[in-house]
C-alpha cells in the first residue's frame, strides 16, 4: 500500500463536506445498529420463556407439543424464621390425541426468591398427585387421556435463619418427562420438558381449562400403543362445571371433592386440632374405591402455621381408610354419582403462634380397582386443594342450598323490579 504523502493538499471544500456528511451518517448507522443489536439481545434473552410458548391470554400457561401445564395455585408462607413453605399446584392437560403419561423428574422442583433462596422439594410424600421419576425407576400413574386435566401439587420448602431476609417474588422451575407405553404393560421414558413460571407471588394463580374425566372411571387408562386405533378409544368426558359454583369445590378426573365442614378446637395443652368434612363424589358412571394417601394431609393458616394429618392417630381419618404402600381397602366405594363424606384432623404444635381463622387444606386420594382375584389394584392418584377456607361450622349441605335458593329468589326480585 502506497503510504500518504504529507505534502498532499487538503481536500476541497465540497470534498469536506461530504466526508462530513458521510461520518454522520456512519454515525447515526453506528447508533441504529446498536439500538438493533440491543433489541436483538433482549429478545434472545426471552427467547426461552417464547421457545416455550405461554398459552394465549394466560400467563400463566406453559404450552409445550402435547400438552400444557397451568400454575393454577400459589401459596406462600408469611414465616421470616424457621420453615417457610411453598405449595403450589399444577394442572395439565392433554392437547393430543393419545393418552399421555407423564412422571416429575426428581431433584428439579425449585422456587428462587427475589433474595436468592433456593426452595426445594424435600419430601416425596409432599409431592402429589403424579408419579416420580428417579434415576432407575419411574411411576405411570399420571395418565390423561386425549384432552383430560389433572392437578399435581408440591410444597417446597426453605429453612430461614435469623441473618437471611426472604423475598416476596419467586422463579419456579420444575421438569416432566412424557413416559411412552410399550406392548405387554411395559413402558420407556420419552421426552423431557424443561418448565418455568417467573414472577410469582403469594396469591397467583393462572385459568386452565376446565378438567375432564374419563370416560370409564372404573378402570385403568388404555396404553397408546395397544393395537386399537385412535378413534376406537374412548375419549374423555368433559364435565364441565360440575361444582356448580359452589366455594371450596374442586374436580379432579372423576373425583369430585368439596369442603363441608371446617372446625377448629380450642388448643388444649400444646396442640390444637382442625377438623375438615370434605364430601366426595363419584362423577363416572362405573363404581369407584377412594382411599386417603397416608402423609399428604397439609394446612397452612393465614399466620403461615402448618397442620398435617397426623398418621400417628388412627382417629385422624375418620369414614375413608388409609392407604400405605402395603395396604389398602375398598371400604370406601361410591356408585356412579354416589356422594359420601369423611373427616379428616390436621394438628399442629401450637407454641406461641394463636390459632389461625382461615385454612388451606389439601390432600390426595388413591382410585383403586377391584381385580378378579379379589387384590386391589392401584389406578390414579387426585391432588385436591380448596383454596383459603374461612373456620367454623358447616360450609355445604343444606346451608349452602338455602343460600343458593336466596341469591335465586333476590335474583327474580331484581328481575321484576326492573321489569317494572
Amino acid at each position: 500500500m502506497t503510504p500518504l504523502n504529507p505534502a498532499m493538499p487538503a481536500p476541497a471544500p465540497h470534498t469536506r463536506t461530504a466526508i462530513t456528511t458521510l461520518t454522520t451518517f456512519l454515525a447515526r448507522w453506528r447508533r441504529a445498529a446498536t439500538v438493533l443489536l440491543l433489541g436483538a439481545g433482549t429478545a434472545l434473552a426471552s427467547a426461552p420463556a417464547i421457545a416455550q410458548g405461554m398459552c394465549p391470554g394466560e400467563l400463566l400457561c406453559r404450552q409445550v407439543p402435547g400438552f400444557t401445564a397451568t400454575v393454577t395455585e400459589f401459596r406462600v408462607s408469611p414465616n421470616t424464621q424457621g420453615n417457610r413453605p411453598v405449595n403450589l399446584a399444577v394442572r395439565f392437560t392433554n392437547r393430543g390425541s393419545k393418552p399421555l403419561v407423564l412422571g416429575y423428574v426428581d431433584g428439579t422442583a425449585t422456587a428462587y426468591d427475589d433474595r436468592g433462596n433456593a426452595y426445594k422439594l424435600q419430601n416425596s410424600r409432599k409431592l402429589t398427585g403424579i408419579g416420580r421419576i428417579e434415576r432407575n425407576r419411574f411411576d405411570p400413574k399420571f395418565t390423561l387421556a386425549p384432552g383430560e386435566s389433572a392437578d399435581a401439587r408440591m410444597e417446597l420448602n426453605f429453612f430461614v435463619n435469623r441473618n437471611v431476609i426472604v423475598g416476596t417474588a419467586f422463579d419456579l422451575e420444575l421438569s416432566v418427562r412424557e413416559i411412552d407405553p410399550l406392548p405387554g404393560q411395559q413402558y420407556r421414558l420419552g421426552r423431557e420438558h424443561a418448565l418455568s413460571w417467573p414472577g410469582l407471588r403469594h396469591g397467583s394463580g393462572g385459568q386452565a381449562p376446565a378438567l375432564a374425566a374419563p370416560a370409564v372411571a372404573g378402570t385403568a387408562p388404555v396404553p397408546a400403543d395397544t393395537g386399537a386405533p385412535a378413534a376406537a378409544r374412548p375419549p374423555a368426558a368433559a364435565v364441565g362445571d360440575a361444582c356448580g359454583g359452589a366455594p371450596y369445590c374442586m374436580v379432579n378426573g372423576p373425583v369430585l371433592a368439596r369442603v363441608v365442614g371446617m372446625a377448629p378446637a380450642a388448643p388444649k395443652g400444646n396442640n390444637q386440632e382442625v377438623t375438615v368434612r370434605i364430601a366426595f363424589q363419584n362423577l363416572g358412571d362405573v363404581p369407584m374405591i377412594l382411599n386417603y394417601k397416608q402423609g399428604t394431609g397439609i394446612m397452612l393458616d393465614e399466620k403461615g402455621e402448618r397442620y398435617i394429618v397426623d398418621s400417628r392417630y388412627r382417629e385422624s381419618v375418620q369414614g375413608m381408610p388409609v392407604s400405605t404402600r402395603e395396604r389398602a381397602s375398598s371400604q370406601f366405594t361410591l356408585a356412579a354419582g354416589e356422594s359420601r363424606t369423611a373427616a379428616f384432623i390436621f394438628r399442629r404444635y401450637v407454641g406461641r403462634v394463636p390459632p389461625g381463622t382461615v385454612f388451606a387444606p389439601q390432600l390426595a386420594v388413591e382410585q383403586y380397582q377391584l381385580l378378579p382375584s379379589n387384590q386391589l389394584q392401584l389406578v390414579r392418584e387426585y391432588a385436591l386443594g380448596f383454596g383459603e377456607v374461612p373456620g367454623g361450622g358447616a360450609l355445604g349441605g343444606a346451608a349452602a342450598d338455602l343460600q343458593q335458593l336466596g341469591n335465586a329468589i333476590n335474583a327474580l326480585g331484581e328481575l321484576f323490579k326492573k321489569r317494572d
